[in-house]
């Protein structure tokens, strides 16, 4: 690999683009995520990435197997997921469901770049969209992207699926959009590293 490949390859974004070609173009009928688990690029195969892991302690017998772990996970601010949610009014911004419980409402706060490894996103208002828990695991398995006009396509056959309805206080960043389209391999925009030579 050359020097300036290396370069470009320590760039996020442009890692995700480049696993993404890859994984479609030659390895799309191989199990992606022991794939990406056995490259070391555990978390490229989904857009929430990885959270942490859990080491077995110590097992116990009993009716249901049990195991003592030590974790490591991401500290969310659910006050700020719920504080989306409420903007819009726990409606999916997708399909505009609205999950109705037996004491309310249900919608899922999810962080287009995910904010485990490898993408690391931050956990902030700008990179949150609210959706139905259908549409999350179809965002989440990027089976479905939102492009640059705001519309909702399969990652499969580019067909539109709907329209990312938006909020006047609620801003949602491109720059993660983005991100989540390069691991689609669906980024159509030109990108320059800010180290990269000129």
């Amino acid at each position: 690999m050359s020097e300036q490949a290396g370069r470009l390859l320590g760039d996020p974004y442009v890692r995700s683009q480049a696993v993404a070609v890859l994984r479609e173009t030659y390895l799309a009928d191989v199990d992606q995520h022991a794939l990406m688990e056995r490259l070391g690029l555990a978390g490229h195969e989904s857009a929430s990435g990885i959270e942490g892991s859990a080491e077995d302690d110590e097992r116990e017998t009993g009716p249901a197997a049990r195991r003592m772990v030590a974790s490591s996970r991401v500290v969310r601010d659910t006050a700020l997921t719920a504080r989306v949610k409420s903007l819009h009014g726990d409606r999916c911004q997708i399909c505009d469901l609205q999950l109705k419980t037996r004491f309310g409402t249900y919608s899922e706060a999810a962080h287009v770049r995910g904010l485990g490894r490898p993408h690391n996103g931050p956990d902030e208002q700008p990179n949150l969209i609210v959706l139905c828990p259908n549409h999350h695991v179809q965002f989440d398995t990027l089976a479905i992207y939102i492009d640059e006009q705001g519309a909702v396509r399969s990652t499969a056959d580019d067909s539109t699926t709907g329209r990312l309805r938006l909020h006047p206080t609620h801003h949602i960043s491109e720059a993660h959009l983005r991100y989540h389209r390069a691991l689609c391999g669906k980024d159509t925009t030109e990108h320059t590293p800010p180290d990269a030579p000129a």
